[in-house]
């Protein structure tokens, strides 16, 4: 019964931390950069150190060479000269040196591979430790880009800017649309206040053709009166004349 209890709370902390790993912050991934970065560094330390095994190492074996070189030429100098006893001797220290050299050769060879190998991780650690910070910098880009599009997203909400849009956009359409209105009522107006101007210019200018008109009769019916006068007393004058004799 405990077990079962105690693997159903393991597997819902599992749970947990599997989402907050799948989730992990930014914070979180730098401080695991952090530790890479150190890890590295102590990488680096210890590489140095086997480096320099490995320098000590073929500095002794050059040594052990040039010892065992010189005993030779010793001996041979020493043969040369007669003294068999000297040349003995420096062969016997030359057998000796080259025992030296074959240990260090030993020991230098090994800590070239150690060496080597150090090298080897190491190159390729930095080269990891690299990668990951070039993914924790596109990581942290596409976390602020998502961050800002987040927080456009809330102001949207809290202040309802679509709606606030959509308010702007239909009170501007009903707006124009009274306006649009109110220009074709003015056309119209003044269209109107044209046909009546025309209408009142039309009736004036008859007003003042009537009277022309009137003026004209007038004197028409004048002068036929006149001339009628005329003739008449043109015919009494005559008629006097004639009456007379």
């Amino acid at each position: 019964m405990f077990t079962r209890i105690g693997r159903f709370f393991k597997a819902i902390f599992n749970a947990v931390l599997g989402e907050a790993e799948a989730q992990m912050p930014v914070s979180m991934l730098e401080q695991s950069v952090r530790e890479m970065l150190d890890n590295l560094r102590v990488l680096r330390e210890a590489t140095a150190t086997t480096i320099a095994f490995e320098t000590k190492g073929k500095r002794d074996l050059d040594a052990q060479n040039a010892r065992v070189k010189n005993l030779d030429a010793q001996a041979e100098e020493a043969l040369r000269q007669g003294n068999e006893k000297l040349a003995r001797r420096a062969l016997q220290l030359q057998v000796e040196a080259k025992a030296t050299r074959e240990r260090s050769e030993q020991v230098y060879k090994a800590a070239k591979l150690r060496a080597d190998n150090a090298r080897t991780k190491l190159k390729v650690e930095q080269e990891r430790v690299e990668g990951k910070i070039r993914q924790l910098g596109e990581l942290k880009a596409i976390n602020a880009m998502n961050q800002a599009q987040r927080k456009m997203q809330e102001i949207t909400d809290e202040y309802n800017i679509d709606g606030a849009v959509s308010v702007f956009d239909k009170t501007a359409g009903s707006i124009q649309e009274q306006a649009d209105k109110i220009t074709a009522m003015d056309t119209i107006a003044v269209s109107e206040g044209d046909e009546l101007d025309r209408q009142l210019s039309a009736i004036s200018k008859k007003s003042e053709v009537d009277s022309a008109l009137e003026a004209l009769k007038a004197r028409l019916g004048e002068a036929p009166a006149t001339g009628s006068a005329t003739p008449a007393k043109a015919k009494e004058k005559i008629s006097s004349a004639f009456d007379d004799k």
